[in-house]
């Protein structure tokens, strides 16, 4: 029975450009976007799922209440206790610039195609918006693929990819112009935060529609053809499948170089 080919999703984007550069597993590819499995969350993925159900009430993607990190005093560990100042920061500051919450972890169903779960949804001068709430290590990092440094922030595509992706569905299922944010917390300290507006050009919208079917034209050719293992040590170490991948690698490989 032929493979049912998964919508498209912005994760789903770029790790199929990745495979195809041979940088990702395809056994992985498919564990995760076409049969659904994914592997226990690292601690900073726990600490960023806590923190944005603290801070919207958002229950994470598997539908179970995250919890805190304790101490054996029964205290928050610092991270957390940083983390939950920052989720009422975030609350502070969706009420100093005006934002009205519509609804949180709204899936989009209305493309054919594509999908994504928007953090939140809101109004903010009566008009419709998309807040992506994030906590990152990274707000000022300027070279790294997920730093949030300004200055450079508008050469980094793999971040921004989610903007154009989301304002493509929320128009199509809302049926009006919606403006899309990223809020970004820093994990590192209690105050840190930057609040981005994401201007979207129609040139950019376009070359992405045309990325989105172009994306599904080759995932259905990659499933009909068989997605291949790309195994590689240190990516096998941390993979929620090595355990029962026959492909996994347990020992470095041999690299030969000529000299």
């Amino acid at each position: 029975m032929k493979t049912k080919t998964p919508k498209i999703s912005q994760s789903l984007m770029k790790s199929l450009n990745k495979y195809l550069r041979r940088e990702e597993c395809g056994y992985k590819f498919v564990a995760k976007y076409v049969d659904g499995v994914s592997g226990t969350p690292s601690d900073a993925m726990d600490l960023g799922n806590w923190f944005e159900y603290v801070a919207t009430g958002q229950l994470p993607r598997d539908g179970k209440v995250p919890h805190p990190k304790t101490l054996k005093s029964g205290k928050l560990a610092a991270n957390y206790q940083r983390m939950e100042i920052q989720a009422q920061n975030f609350k502070d500051l969706m009420k100093h610039h005006k934002f009205e919450v519509v609804s949180t972890g709204h899936a989009f169903n209305k493309n054919e195609t594509a999908t994504g779960i928007a953090d939140i949804i809101a109004r903010k001068d009566g008009k419709l918006c998309i807040i992506d709430l994030k906590s990152s290590g990274l707000l000022d990092d300027k070279w790294s693929e997920f730093g949030w440094n300004l200055d450079f922030l508008e050469e980094k595509h793999n971040l921004l990819i989610q903007a154009v992706h989301y304002k493509i569905l929320a128009e199509e299922e809302f049926g009006e112009e919606v403006d899309f944010y990223f809020c970004v917390h820093s994990s590192k300290n209690e105050h840190d935060c930057v609040l981005i507006q994401v201007n979207i050009q129609i040139d950019t919208i376009e070359t992405h529609k045309l990325g989105i079917n172009n994306t599904r034209r080759v995932l259905e050719s990659e499933l009909d053809k068989g997605f291949k293992p790309y195994p590689r040590y240190k990516d096998c170490r941390a993979c929620f499948l090595k355990e029962v991948c026959s492909e996994a690698l347990k020992y470095p490989e041999i690299n030969v170089i000529n000299y």
